[in-house]
């Protein structure tokens, strides 16, 4: 008897989604972003240029384009509270992906070094330049910073840029982990307030929250922030547990 031959199943998965995610270390920040928007913030960014340290600040926003299920590690570093909204919408903002680099992109960087480190700002995406890999610095609660070993391309980012005449070269930074003070001390002191990403009920997609005894406080939170109740129903369809998706994914 001849055997009938069986598909193979399907073992693709999306690497990508219809939505961008953005996280947060506190319920206080979440809220805030779904009532007042998102603001971009300072970020000191780093460009792999052999034998030199180059450096710069600019106002910006970042988002993750990664799948539901595979944002285990983006909890972990950036904290267990965020948001899912609608890439669309995000692309009609001018959201777009950032271009990953290392110390052997010839062509993009013999073109900075070309330029000189006075005239970065002439080159209009470098603001979505990024590196592929490196160290990276993040505060504990004690106020303390570690150093960490990151593959920034797992990250999948996009970026928010409102305006480029605020990239700064930033000469005087030789560190990422002087970089990383910088900016926490602009977003304190001078923040930037241009510009703000307005968010409507049907452009989230998701709402996460670290654990469950989080939830009556985000019920009050958007009962004040929604007045109709359509709108705060919707808002609560929305809402994942960090924990169960740490558990379960």
């Amino acid at each position: 008897m001849e055997r009938t031959k069986r598909p193979l199943p399907k073992l693709s998965q999306n690497l990508s989604s219809d939505t961008l995610f953005t996280f947060t270390s506190k319920l206080e920040y979440l809220t805030g972003m779904i009532e007042n928007g998102i603001k971009p913030r300072y970020i000191c960014e780093r460009i792999p240029i052999p034998d030199k340290t180059w450096n710069y600040t600019v106002a910006a926003k970042c988002f993750c384009d990664i799948p539901l299920g595979m944002i285990k590690s983006h909890l972990n570093w950036f904290g267990n509270f965020g948001l899912g909204i609608k890439k669309k919408y995000l692309q009609e903002l001018g959201v777009s992906p950032v271009i990953y680099i290392h110390s052997n992109s010839k062509m993009i960087l013999n073109t900075l070094n070309n330029n000189g480190f006075e005239n970065l700002t002439n080159y209009p995406t470098l603001p979505y330049l990024k590196r592929y890999s490196g160290d990276d610095y993040k505060f504990l609660d004690d106020g303390t910073q570690k150093r960490f070993h990151r593959q920034f391309y797992d990250e999948r980012e996009w970026r928010y840029i409102p305006e480029i005449n605020n990239l700064t070269p930033e000469k005087t930074i030789k560190t990422i982990s002087e970089g990383l003070i910088n900016v926490s001390k602009k977003n304190i002191e001078t923040p930037y307030d241009k510009t703000i990403i307005a968010l409507a009920p049907s452009v989230i997609e998701y709402i996460i929250i670290e654990k469950y005894s989080d939830f009556k406080e985000l019920k009050t939170r958007l009962k004040s922030i929604f007045q109709f109740d359509d709108a705060y129903e919707l808002m609560l369809s929305k809402i994942l547990i960090a924990e169960r998706i740490l558990r379960d994914f």
